[in-house]
């Protein structure tokens, strides 16, 4: 009879290639060396893949925290051509399962990736968690004499602060080589592409028509009753990145980054428009690994960067900052640079560029005498 490990390597190597998840994948590679050789050279989007089965199950809150993990990868590939742009916004539109099933298709893990991911939601992405509980979940609402003034923001919010977690880094992931783009000059994936995240991937029952922004019903607003879609996730994290205790923790990272200190925890360029850059670069921009900067001692590990960072953000170009435009919501200035709490603000509140109205506006003219 023919022994398995008798078959050769390159038979042994198609083994990964048939399990049905990463629990099979890691009971195999652990069995012998000749199998563990075999499972080395399994690609990372098959890694990748064995973890999406899996997802449910060791990496939640499904899909936010594989899509967290790999997002940056899909938006390296959709800036490569405007053909990958066209597929990103398309699968925006089915919501977090669009963007989680392009994820899989067009991006990978290592092992070394599952093993960190796995130790950061104990030493980081837990910790996060709990700081946004503070902000905006149960620990927030169970302080005593909440609504009797012992909180300046006593509001209603429904947040769950684990999915925001994912929410945020997934943002900053996605959109992470847009904001180098844009802090070197250089074109980045769209406001509109940005603007179908916000809507699409981060639901929220407010999130509706306006004069000039339109929200499909599809994806998580195919049936808005649904009681398992999110109802004030971007609310949330609108609340969340304004509120001080969110800022403190941040506040470290922004000293060492050389910015000058001022009593309410932020940090002043001297010029709002950078301010936000900057304040939305090192708090969101950076994905899952930029919530290391408020682990203890943590943001030593990142002063370089964070030196390098406000060093883009000072010499980028002033003609990429535009001019603001004003509806009846409000006032907001539109920046080359991924803002998110910009985009919430356009999602929540029904406000689009002039610029991209007159240009929606022309194309339904020409399409309509066409």
């Amino acid at each position: 009879m023919l022994l398995l490990l008798s078959l050769p390597f390159e038979i042994l190597a198609l083994i990964p290639h048939h399990l049905a998840n990463i629990e099979d994948f890691k009971e195999l590679s652990s069995t012998c060396r000749r199998l563990r050789a075999a499972c080395s050279s399994a690609p990372p989007n098959l890694i990748l893949r064995l973890a999406a089965a899996s997802s449910p199950v060791f990496f939640r809150p499904h899909p936010y925290f594989l899509v967290a993990a790999t997002a940056r990868q899909v938006g390296d590939w959709a800036l490569l051509n405007e053909d990958n742009a066209a597929r990103l916004r398309a699968s925006l539109k089915h919501g977090i399962q669009g963007l989680f099933h392009l994820c899989v298709e067009k991006a990978g893990l290592t092992m070394e990736d599952i093993r960190w991911l796995h130790a950061s939601r104990f030493t980081t992405f837990n910790p996060v968690t709990d700081l946004i509980d503070r902000c905006a979940g149960k620990q927030w609402y169970d302080i005593p004499q909440f609504w009797y003034g012992a909180r300046s923001d006593a509001e209603t919010i429904l947040c769950e602060p684990e999915r925001a977690t994912f929410e945020l880094a997934a943002y900053g992931a996605l959109f992470h080589s847009s904001l180098e783009a844009a802090l070197a000059g250089q074109k980045g994936l769209s406001l509109e592409t940005r603007l179908d995240f916000v809507r699409y991937c981060i639901p929220d029952r407010y999130c509706a028509d306006y004069p000039g922004f339109h929200v499909e019903a599809t994806g998580p607003y195919r049936d808005r009753a649904d009681p398992d879609v999110p109802q004030m996730d971007q609310y949330s994290i609108m609340h969340i990145l304004k509120s001080s205790t969110w800022r403190r923790a941040w506040a470290e990272a922004k000293r060492v980054g050389g910015g000058l200190h001022c009593e309410d925890g932020g940090f002043h360029f001297g010029e709002e428009s950078r301010q936000r850059i900057w304040d939305c670069a090192v708090q969101v921009m950076q994905g899952l690994e930029g919530y290391d900067m408020i682990r203890p001692g943590g943001v030593e590990r990142w002063r370089s960067r964070l030196l390098a960072l406000k060093e883009k953000v000072e010499r980028m170009d002033d003609a990429r900052i535009k001019a603001a435009d004003t509806d009846m919501h409000g006032t907001i200035d539109w920046l080359e640079c991924p803002i998110l709490k910009d985009e919430i603000f356009c999602c929540y509140r029904g406000m689009f560029p002039v610029s991209f109205l007159l240009t929606s506006a022309l194309q339904l003219i020409e399409v309509r005498f066409h």
